[in-house]
């Protein structure tokens, strides 16, 4: 593939770095960065390789600048080059020598910012994984959107990443919903019953009973003892709810590599076999806990358990793993399912909860410290709740949740991409408003409609000037040069931007970042298009400025991609 402007630069540099060091005994030889420099005066690029090279090279910065302007072969594009303060190289390129980075976008395509992923490091990416007790929220669907962008740019950026859902069908909220259906199927008998504050709300309790006695005899339950019978339709509501949240997930475009059932954990044997490796490895002792922090616990009367040392490896207090019982706390099974996760051979996780799991995130580090030697692991992204509103006004509640708005109601009232566009636009750390009805204006203050709109524009000239008769050049015989005007030139150091952009944001686990980029590219070529004609007598330059609008379409649709969001070409 053809190097952009900016990669040739650094590959002229670099090569000088690699022979200044060649008899140099080091390991460490350092890359060359170009930045951005804030005021235009200093020129298009600079870089400070000057520094780093001076201790090895054993020379004052200044003097390691001068050597390596001196041996440097740059590309045609660069007008000059020079040292500044104790030996920066600022480097100013002649008048419309970035465009080249058109012909390479277009060459490269919807690879364009991406890097081969051959050897890539594989992460195992756990989002969502929402109790399978009811259907998707509002606040599940945002941890489900940013986890489906931040794999789509992991992937992009070379990572291996595997997409998990882990499915918590082994507590005792799958009791309490086993219960509440059973409730629900007797009602539908015509009998009498009390509904406990305890038990689910909501339509779909409803239809889940219906489901069950539809396919199974009302008798063969009620024959049942209560165990059997709860363990039973537990396994059936599961199920069902699992598939509403299938359905809940493909309604936004978000497909997971492997559904991971916590009850294979402990059916297998390997919550207990855990246990065993850590009390063989002299981890858990019989010890007693404090009362919980933050709070004034009466009469509080502390109780023998066996306690996993996580104190030791970071955590602020002891863990216990086995409940009054002898049963497996939820913290066991959750150090396990991590554990499984590294003996499948991932050392690299990413688990993204809700910010109310922020206090959980110590212990379950400190127990794979424990039992892998891994820093650290898993890395966990906290995200906030989404507060949505109607015209500023809080939204109510749902029937068929009874609790909560489900986020299948919000995408069929706004759309899979105003839902997925919208809840990226923020950092994951704030909290979110959502205005259904901002969300489906057609206007430049809806953030998906402007960014779709630019795109939608071009394909409108490109359509135009098909329709007028004009055959758009080859990339390679066009003159971009020609592209002098302000608004090109920052539209097309926005283009050139683009695969630094997803490095950054990719290092960071910042997705949002993409969505703030494209509203930054939609503004730069509104700018372009209406103080630039494209369709003009003067053929070379129209030719310039069609090539600018096919390779930011496609940048915009590049970027789109990566976010779940469709990038139309007629509104």
């Amino acid at each position: 593939m053809q190097l952009s402007l900016k990669e040739q630069i650094c590959q002229a540099l670099q090569h000088v770095v690699d022979v200044l060091l060649a008899d140099i005994d080091t390991n460490k030889t350092p890359a060359v960065v170009l930045t951005r420099p804030k005021q235009k005066e200093h020129g298009d690029y600079a870089v400070n390789i000057a520094m780093p090279l001076a201790g090895l090279l054993k020379q004052n910065p200044r003097q390691v600048a001068e050597t390596i302007l001196a041996k440097v072969q740059f590309p045609d594009a660069v007008d000059t080059a020079d040292i500044a303060g104790p030996g920066f190289i600022n480097i100013k390129l002649k008048a419309g020598g970035e465009t080249d980075i058109l012909k390479v976008i277009l060459e490269q395509a919807e690879h364009y910012g991406c890097l081969d992923n051959s050897n890539g490091e594989a992460v195992n990416l756990e989002f969502v994984s929402a109790n399978p007790t009811g259907p998707m929220h509002v606040g599940h669907g945002r941890g489900a959107v940013v986890g489906d962008a931040l794999a789509n740019l992991l992937t992009a950026r070379g990572y291996k990443v595997h997409k998990e859902y882990y499915i918590n069908d082994a507590g005792n909220q799958i009791g309490v919903l086993a219960n509440s259906v059973w409730l629900r199927m007797q009602e539908l008998q015509g009998m009498d019953i009390t509904f406990p504050d305890s038990a689910y709300p909501g339509d779909y309790i409803i239809e889940i009973a219906k489901d069950i006695l539809n396919t199974h005899d009302f008798s063969s339950f009620q024959n049942m003892d209560e165990h059997t019978r709860l363990k039973e339709i537990g396994v059936l509501s599961v199920d069902a709810n699992m598939a509403m949240i299938r359905q809940d997930l493909s309604q936004i475009g978000i497909a997971f590599d492997q559904y991971f059932s916590e009850k294979t954990l402990h059916n297998s044997g390997k919550v207990n076999q855990l246990i065993e490796k850590l009390e063989a490895d002299d981890l858990i002792y019989t010890g007693t806990l404090p009362p919980p922090k933050g709070k004034e616990v009466i009469d509080y009367k502390p109780v023998e358990q066996r306690l996993f040392r996580t104190t030791d490896f970071g955590d602020d207090v002891d863990r216990p793993l086995q409940k009054q019982d002898g049963t497996a706390t939820y913290f066991a099974a959750d150090i396990a399912y991590h554990s499984d996760k590294f003996e499948r051979g991932f050392k690299h996780m990413i688990d993204i909860w809700g910010a109310d799991h922020g206090g959980y995130i110590t212990r379950v580090q400190a127990a794979m410290k424990a039992l892998t030697g891994l820093e650290k692991q898993p890395e966990v992204l906290l995200v906030q709740m989404v507060n949505l509103t109607r015209n500023g006004v809080p939204f109510k509640m749902s029937k068929r949740a009874g609790t909560f708005v489900t986020l299948s109601e919000v995408v069929e009232e706004v759309g899979k991409d105003a839902v997925r566009f919208n809840f990226m636009t923020r950092r994951i750390e704030s909290q979110f408003d959502f205005d259904l009805e901002a969300a489906k204006a057609k206007d430049a203050e809806n953030p998906v409609y402007y960014v779709q709109y630019a795109h939608a524009r071009i394909h409108a000239v490109l359509r135009k000037a098909e329709a007028e008769g004009i055959a758009l050049a080859k990339a390679d015989d066009v003159n971009t040069s020609l592209l002098t005007s302000d608004e090109a030139a920052k539209l097309i150091k926005m283009l050139l931007a683009y695969p630094e952009l997803l490095d950054s944001a990719a290092n960071r686990r910042e997705p949002y970042r993409i969505a703030t980029y494209i509203m930054q590219l939609a503004a730069a070529f509104h700018s372009f298009y209406h103080k630039n004609r494209v369709i003009i007598d003067d053929h070379e330059l129209m030719q310039a400025r069609l090539l600018l609008l096919r390779a930011t379409a496609q940048v915009i649709k590049n970027a789109l991609a990566l976010l779940g969001v469709s990038a139309p070409e007629k509104m």
